[in-house]
């Protein structure tokens, strides 16, 4: 071709991992670590362990990825959690927490697994918490709440905090999103001040807890709400008042109960969906719903 002619065209590069015989592109392989490493933080525990054998590039990747310790899929014989095999897990895992499943109701899990999974540097920073334990003692209480910095989702089930002063505490979750109560026996003063200390909550379940008569909502980004009570009606364990006093930005608020309820809406404009109201009836009187100065029983 003469110098002055047009210059040849320049070959695109070939995409990562494709062949000169036409080989598939590993374009997953081609990822940066720190994207790989979100990718198996999101597969389950056995899984994303299991990512190692992959290749030689995704060998280490498990072991500094965001660690999902989920200890339904640790289990031997009846439900039983193997406990090497979580000690194994946290003693070798270098990288941040992301997630932390535990149900004791469901999966036996020793005391001392329980504890060793609340105070591992391997789940420091986590961002998500399931946490269901009905023999949770008094120090391991604490120990779930040194996640509040961090947490995004947390669901905590079968737990007495009645004794734990969450006002004295000032506790604050920055970045907590969804907060799920589950049989959980909490007083009226500290399931207040744990709400306050949620200034990103969106989302709120409050399922068969007790130790309070009163529900109390002034929250600027609170978006649904969801309530219901124990079906037996214990006298001490009784709600009788969820109060909305301002929530700007709720859309959706449930509630069941079976017996006497009082349910009064000062000020949420956005409120789309209301229900249900109980009709069964206590001394003669009705659930009683209040919207502003309306009452409709």
């Amino acid at each position: 071709m003469d110098a002055g002619g047009p210059s040849p065209k320049r070959r695109r590069p070939a995409s990562p991992g494709v062949e000169e015989d036409g080989g598939c592109a590993d374009y997953i392989s081609a990822l940066p670590d720190a994207v790989l490493g979100d990718i198996i933080s999101l597969l389950p525990t056995k899984e994303g362990a299991r990512t190692r054998i992959l290749a030689s590039r995704w060998r280490d990747l498990w072991l500094s990825a965001p660690l999902n310790l989920d200890c339904r899929e640790l289990t031997a014989g009846r439900n039983e959690v193997r406990s090497d095999v979580v000690s194994r897990i946290l003693s070798s895992h270098r990288g941040p927490g992301r997630r932390l499943y535990i149900n004791t109701c469901i999966h036996w899990i020793p005391a001392d697994t329980v504890e060793a999974c609340l105070r591992s540097a391997a789940l420091d920073n986590i961002e998500e918490l399931d946490f269901i334990n009905h023999l949770l003692e008094k120090p391991q209480r604490a120990l779930i709440l040194r996640f509040s910095p961090t947490l995004r989702v947390a669901n905590i089930g079968g737990c007495n905090l009645s004794d734990v002063n969450f006002h004295e505490l000032h506790l604050h979750f920055p970045l907590l999103k969804l907060l799920g109560l589950v049989n959980v026996m909490i007083s009226e003063s500290s399931l207040h001040s744990l709400i306050a200390g949620c200034p990103a909550l969106e989302c709120l379940l409050i399922d068969m807890c007790s130790g309070f008569r009163r529900i109390q909502i002034n929250s600027p980004t609170i978006r649904c709400m969801a309530v219901r009570e124990y079906g037996i009606p214990i006298e001490s364990l009784l709600l009788e008042q969820i109060v909305i006093e301002k929530a700007p930005c709720l859309v959706r608020l449930l509630f069941e109960r079976g017996s006497i309820l009082q349910v009064t809406v000062l000020a949420a404009p956005k409120l789309e969906t209301l229900g249900f109201i109980s009709d069964k009836c206590r001394s003669g009187e009705l659930s009683r719903l209040m919207i502003g100065s309306t009452v409709i029983q």
